[in-house]
């Protein structure tokens, strides 16, 4: 007799922008994540003062994606960016409606942007003081990385194996 099983599935998407309008208001769907990043995104997010609100959601504990709701504030465009130019280069469409009194807003990919290198900041600040303080997590680290990148190519063998049967 064996043991329930519970296998995740791959998410089908990876990372989706949606939503329409103006582009300080987006939904992110990132697949294969869960509370982990939700929660550290959104607490990231709403510390800023350029985000109005940041929210997220795990539709079911069964699906591997992860809703990312994100709405910056009125007057929080870096000064000197004009509307159009944070539209294309946050990979909106130039034709889509803007309401210009909303057009002094940050676009929610920016904000998102910024949100992930602060968190990612956090993290190495974080790892350095715990590997300053603690010397053998370095080292347990360290060989981790060896461990990962040398048997990467036998842990893809072994998928395969398990595939073919």
């Amino acid at each position: 007799m064996s043991v329930n099983e519970v296998k995740l599935r791959k998410a089908e998407i990876e990372f989706e922008v949606r939503g329409t309008g103006h582009a300080g208001s987006r939904t992110f769907a990132i697949g294969d994540e869960d509370h982990t990043l939700g929660n550290c995104l959104r607490h990231v997010l709403i510390q800023n003062q350029k985000v109005a609100f940041a929210g997220y959601s795990v539709p079911h504990p069964s699906e591997p994606i992860m809703h990312l709701r994100v709405q910056t504030a009125k007057g929080s465009a870096e000064p000197g960016s004009s509307p159009r130019r944070r539209r294309r280069l946050s990979g909106e469409d130039d034709s889509m409606d803007v309401d210009e009194k909303d057009d002094d807003r940050m676009t929610a990919v920016d904000a998102l942007k910024e949100a992930c290198r602060t968190l990612s900041d956090q993290c190495d600040f974080i790892l350095g003081a715990v590997e300053e303080a603690l010397p053998e997590v370095k080292a347990d680290r360290e060989r981790m990385e060896k461990l990962a990148q040398s048997g990467a190519q036998d842990d893809f063998d072994e998928e395969e194996e398990e595939e073919e049967e």
